[in-house]
């Protein structure tokens, strides 16, 4: 009696161990996300950055391509 006693709490302690391993892997797996979260977060606060800083260098060429047609206009009409 005492032996089966002794193999189901062996079984349950293996069963524990393999839950703890479980709850380990599936913790480091939730590290890895939040860190690939967080730097892609961080890329795409780079790319917001980068697309505003792009958008005011569009208008100022923009800007200067119309004062140059503006000049060109006065040129030929002049």
């Amino acid at each position: 009696m005492y032996a089966i006693k002794e193999t189901k709490l062996t079984d349950l302690e293996k069963l524990e161990d393999k839950f703890d391993d479980i709850i380990e892997d599936l913790n480091e797996k939730i590290v890895e996300l939040e860190y690939i979260n967080d730097r892609q977060a961080s890329e795409i606060g780079d790319l917001q950055s980068d697309s505003r800083i792009t958008d005011c260098k569009i208008d100022e060429l923009e800007s200067q391509v119309d004062n140059l047609e503006s000049k060109l206009e006065e040129l030929t009409d002049g």
